[in-house]
């Protein structure tokens, strides 16, 4: 089993190797932290919508998004508002799970023969195939298949991070954006900046980039289209780009929290968050998440440390300063 060292050291290590440098984090101004933490995957199936409910009614979770193209997706999330009114749902844009909401000769691009989304391992050798209209088609879909339930969207995030990893799709997520007036998760994993380290390594890390960087080792030669769509200067560059459209987003996308589960390990990216705004990813339907967001002690240290827990309203009221 990978240690935590060995799981920070592969990221970090690869990612020098692969795109030889890693980028330097923005500076950003002042001294405030404030914190949206937020519960990924919502309707995906009936346990993990009660654990993001139950994580946000006895924990610390802010906010949740919801998948929209799964079974009973529709009726999950209204039932959820209509339970829990004050509690800010996003979009969980998905490309990897389940089957498109488009008609799926529509997207046929995009599915596999049983008309099956491809899984992450499976996706990143179908990308440069790809056709962006059936991305933007299915995409804009599931943004309508949501607001037609009556349930405002407070922002939008992605599935594995896809739609903003393979940096030609994130066009279509800045659309459905600006279309409807939301903020977006920012693009930029805080794993590629290395500034948050459990047990002295850069946490759990973004389950797509880590992914990427294993196809790339093992397939060298069918990286090399991807390498420039990938990368952390591509990245950087979507980011710049929504920023220039007015898109609000979080100054850091915090997923260390992934597959290192611990009261430990959320206290130690407490400690170390930087300036500015932060969303902190969470899945509380996996592992030991749910137990670790309603543990008391956590509510405790958020206060000690002076961090302001937000929801994405929040991002309306900001102007940004980047410094890149």
């Amino acid at each position: 089993m990978a240690t935590n060292k060995s799981k920070g050291s592969f990221l970090k290590n690869n990612l020098v190797q692969i795109f030889g440098t890693l980028p330097k984090p923005p500076v950003i101004e002042g001294k405030e932290r404030f914190l949206i933490i937020n519960g990924d995957d919502l309707c995906k199936d009936e346990n993990t919508t009660r654990s993001i409910v139950a994580a946000y009614r006895h924990g610390i979770l802010t906010s949740t998004s919801a998948f929209i193209n799964m079974e009973g997706s529709v009726e999950q999330l209204i039932k959820v508002h209509q339970e829990n009114p004050e509690l800010p749902i996003g979009l969980h844009l998905n490309l990897t799970l389940g089957s498109p909401v488009s008609e799926q000769k529509e997207v046929a691009g995009l599915t596999d023969i049983q008309g099956l989304f491809y899984d992450i391992d499976r996706i990143i050798r179908f990308l440069p195939n790809m056709k962006f209209r059936e991305v933007q088609k299915e995409l804009s879909a599931q943004a309508e298949l949501f607001v037609s339930s009556g349930v405002q969207m407070s922002h939008i995030n992605y599935h594995h991070h896809l739609a903003a990893l393979y940096t030609p799709f994130f066009k279509a997520v800045r659309e459905i954006a600006l279309k409807y007036h939301v903020p977006v998760r920012n693009p930029v994993p805080a794993s590629l900046y290395q500034i948050i380290s459990l047990e002295g390594n850069g946490g759990g890390g973004s389950e797509g980039v880590k992914k990427f960087l294993r196809f790339a080792i093992t397939h060298p030669f069918k990286i090399i289209p991807l390498i420039k769509k990938v990368s952390p200067d591509a990245l950087i560059n979507q980011k710049n780009l929504m920023f220039a459209e007015g898109i609000k987003s979080t100054n850091w996308f915090i997923d260390s929290f992934y597959k290192n589960a611990s009261v430990a390990n959320f206290k130690s990216i407490l400690k170390q968050l930087p300036a500015g705004v932060s969303e902190i990813v969470c899945h509380p339907g996996l592992d030991q998440e749910l137990e670790v967001l309603t543990d008391e002690s956590l509510k405790a240290a958020i206060a000690d440390l002076g961090i302001h827990l937000v929801s994405w309203e929040y991002l309306n009221k900001l102007n940004y300063k980047w410094k890149n």
